[in-house]
């Protein structure tokens, strides 16, 4: 006789480790990736979305300390506590975001009336993937060999961020091997914007979660094996496959909802775009000061008659459910945009401290920085000041200027000094400008120059900072004197 097989429900208690994607993770990094004209629209909207922000129109007098405060913005008494309206919410300390938002840095009055940039500095062109690629592949460190097929593969990238072609195509492209490829492809895929090289869209999001370090996640395994199920929303497959619960599946769906499928289209745009710089550095009685322009930026903090409805016998709990809500949401905007602000002083500060020959005496003193060395004496990860320094501008005493141009790659001389890229540009410019005109250096000519003054690049590289520069050859140039 045949029997049924015995089932029966058993209770398992499992200990696990898991990094979750939280909606306070996902702001900090959009916020940290928004310019000061976005970021400024993104917080007037949310004033008019959130009841509990208000802004702060004019200068009020500082909060009292918290010892002289009236009883009332005490903590909840027993009662209250056993009444239920005590929770993780209460452990928020409230009195910093009801008091008016400060500054970084400090203000002087002699920089605050300084004359400000003419309105003309504020256009720009935004750089085009391939020209945000390019700069960080200048500084990375990597072999020529690794360098040149990378640049292959930034070539072959169309406008979402994605190969176009096969790495059996790329390695007969720039005659490699599969093993040169491949790194110079992990290569690219390790830069800003996070997913960028993907060959579709599973890798994509895959290197997108990986930054973050969520590998070992669930939003991670859906991605990696039931991709096809999660195009047409079938959760509940999803949990019965994964042998997770239903509302984890959920939680890991809004975490890959905040990725980014086309990470290149945001560099698409190739309007004139107007900016503002984020960060005015000027000197004041020889010492150089960060000042954090908040000019036209809402300043927003808590409504405080919202704290009292809250306290409010009379108040519905479904009322109050809401609030807390969005005095969380809130507190969590706050945050996020004060951390973008400390992150972004910290970087001036690292710019301040290695580039003071360059904001002294200009372009010609800018000396080599990279963005892994910042990052490692901030004691954050790289991908975080690249987010930082990209679309982000400064007022300095040379002209406004990206954050990024502060960071270039150096050339070694064989004293062991070191001179970055830009003053090496400089030194081959002036020397075609200084040239015979009816008898042009060739790109040998200028290397062997350049060696006078201790700087040893090749002949190819002399030729790629003249195309850089957009500096014809010394045929050309010839061409250009005769006619």
């Amino acid at each position: 006789m045949n029997r049924r097989p015995f089932l029966r429900q058993t209770l398992d208690l499992r200990l696990s480790q898991r990094l979750a994607l939280t909606p306070s993770l996902l702001q900090k990094i959009e916020l940290l990736q928004l310019n000061k004209l976005e970021l400024q629209d993104m917080l007037n909207q949310e004033l008019m979305e959130n009841p509990i922000l208000e802004e702060v129109l004019e200068p009020e007098v500082p909060a009292e300390p918290a010892e002289d405060r009236p009883a009332e913005d005490a903590a909840p008494s027993e009662s209250e506590r056993a009444d239920g309206e005590r929770d993780s919410f209460d452990e928020i300390d409230f009195r910093y975001f009801f008091d008016e938002y400060l500054d970084t840095g400090y203000k002087n009055r002699e920089v605050e009336d300084s004359e400000k940039p003419s309105f003309e500095t504020f256009a720009t062109r935004p750089p085009s993937l391939e020209e945000h690629l390019n700069w960080q592949l200048g500084l990375s460190d990597t072999t020529p060999g690794i360098a040149e097929i990378a640049r292959q593969i930034i070539g072959n990238l169309n406008e979402d961020g994605y190969l176009i072609i096969g790495l059996e195509e790329l390695c007969s492209m720039a005659n490699c091997t599969m093993e040169e490829a491949t790194e110079a492809l992990q290569l690219v895929q390790a830069m800003d914007p996070v997913g960028v090289g993907a060959r579709d869209l599973r890798e994509c999001l895959l290197l997108q979660l990986d930054s973050l370090g969520l590998t070992e996640s669930l939003a991670h395994k859906i991605i990696q094996e039931h991709l096809a199920l999660l195009e047409g929303h079938k959760f509940r497959e999803i949990a019965s496959r994964t042998e997770t619960a239903f509302e984890e599946v959920l939680h890991a769906v809004d975490c890959i909802k905040h990725l980014i499928p086309k990470p290149g289209q945001k560099y698409n745009n190739q309007r004139t775009n107007y900016v503002q710089p984020e960060v005015t550095i000027s000197k004041v009685d020889d010492e150089f000061v960060i000042i954090m322009n908040d000019e036209g930026m809402p300043q927003l903090r808590l409504n405080a008659g919202y704290k009292d409805l809250l306290r409010n016998k009379g108040v519905s709990d479904e009322t109050k459910t809401f609030l807390r809500e969005k005095f969380r949401s809130a507190v969590d905007l706050l945050r996020s945009v004060n951390q973008r602000k400390q992150t972004i002083y910290k970087v001036c500060v690292c710019i301040v401290n290695r580039q003071k020959d360059f904001l002294e005496s200009g372009p010609a003193h800018l000396h080599p920085m990279l963005i892994k060395d910042v990052a490692a004496e901030l004691g954050v990860h790289s991908s975080t000041i690249s987010r930082v320094v990209t679309n982000k501008y400064v007022d300095t005493p040379q002209g406004v200027m990206e954050l990024r141009k502060f960071f270039t790659m150096g050339v070694e001389n064989p004293d062991g000094g070191e001179l970055s890229i830009v003053q090496v540009k400089l030194r081959v410019k002036k020397l075609i400008e200084e040239e015979n005109k009816s008898k042009p250096y060739s790109d040998n000519q200028i290397g062997q120059l350049l060696r006078r003054d201790n700087i040893f690049i090749t002949r190819r590289t002399v030729a790629k900072y003249r195309e850089q520069m957009q500096i014809p050859g010394s045929r050309e140039r010839k061409i250009g004197y005769l006619f």
